[in-house]
């Protein structure tokens, strides 16, 4: 994943997870779902952010390192194999990660942006891990990043693993007719907090 990341800037694993641990993490989403967990995403920092529907339709639920499920704290163990060696591998100062669930319900999507903050720029590398069970394609929802005057479109399919370059990648979440559920997360350099 590490070597992909570093030729191309962007990595698709599909069955990233194992069955096992790809339904322990759907079960947990459910359950902070099913509690009133989730919050309305916003767009912008601090005092200036807000809900903007034209923007972005989706609920998140921030994970807590300090206090993860038994899910969760799987899910931390691997990335941080992975922060290893995209590190070992690619020299990025790679030091913390950060991350939430997602839901996109029907209609849902994120338009075009990048995950690079103006006044936090310390986001370096982006991951999206997709937590949907049974995803046809007519559910929408596909990941779309853009390469100059292209674009790939990725499925999201459960289990699937995208890696891509935070400051350098744009991309946006296509409308869904389902709902779509993920983890999102960020690698973040030593300036991070």
């Amino acid at each position: 994943m590490a070597q992909r990341l570093g030729e191309t800037g962007l990595c698709v694993c599909p069955n990233y997870l194992s069955s096992q641990a790809l339904m322990d993490l759907q079960n947990d989403f459910d359950f902070l779902q099913a509690a009133g967990e989730f919050r309305q995403a916003g767009i912008g920092q601090g005092i200036t952010k807000k809900v903007n529907h034209k923007v972005r339709r989706d609920e998140i639920f921030w994970w807590d390192p300090d206090q993860p499920s038994s899910a969760q704290s799987q899910l931390w163990g691997q990335l941080d194999l992975l922060k290893t060696a995209l590190n070992r591998t690619l020299f990025l100062g790679l030091q913390n990660l950060e991350g939430h669930y997602a839901k996109y319900s029907k209609d849902g999507f994120y338009s075009r942006h990048r995950d690079s903050l103006p006044l936090q720029n310390d986001r370096l590398v982006s991951l999206v891990l997709y937590l949907n069970s049974n995803w046809q394609s007519g559910d929408g929802g596909r990941l779309r990043i853009y390469d100059r005057e292209s674009h790939s479109d990725i499925d999201p399919v459960g289990g699937t693993m995208v890696c891509f370059m935070s400051e350098v990648s744009e991309h946006e979440v296509c409308p869904s007719s389902t709902s779509r559920k993920s983890f999102v997360g960020w690698f973040r350099s030593s300036g991070a907090s």
